[in-house]
């Protein structure tokens, strides 16, 4: 069986990283990749995955036209509504933040990575495998996106 995974990320750059170490940590994957808001709820209404992969800061809708990033508002929260989505379709999944902000807004308030995971279970209803703090081209980020992603395939 193939293991369902929804990656949402609208950065190319970021997108071949985590393709290439999903690729890497599951070679049976179905992989679905969703560049904006709109696409990752879309996403989630019509299908059902084990693991979700999520940015927070995502653009409403992509724009094909361009390269990198996505068309319409640009959400710093925008992780947040895919968040709802699966909470309102009665889907608890595995999921790991992957974000280039310390913290991030949740309801008005500002919580620190560290705290982020215990925040989002409680408030959406998931299960936070884990954050990481992602830095192109730096070794740490992925150490700790492929131990997360270690402690899934158990």
């Amino acid at each position: 069986m193939k293991l369902r995974v929804l990656l949402v990320e609208d950065e190319e750059h970021k997108t071949t990283d985590l393709v290439n170490r999903l690729n890497f940590a599951f070679p049976k994957l179905n992989l679905h990749v969703a560049r904006s808001v709109r696409e990752a709820v879309l996403e989630v209404l019509e299908n059902e995955f084990e693991l979700v992969v999520l940015d927070m800061a995502l653009p409403t809708f992509s724009d094909a036209s361009r390269d990198e990033g996505g068309g319409g508002v640009s959400q710093a929260i925008g992780g947040v509504e895919v968040l709802r989505s699966l909470q309102s379709a009665n889907q608890m999944c595995n999921i790991i933040i992957v974000t280039q902000y310390p913290e991030i807004i949740i309801s008005g308030e500002r919580v620190k990575l560290n705290q982020i995971g215990k925040v989002v279970s409680r408030r959406y209803n998931q299960n936070i495998l884990g954050v990481v703090l992602y830095s192109f081209k730096t070794i740490a980020w992925e150490e700790n996106f492929d131990k997360l992603l270690g402690a899934m395939s158990k």
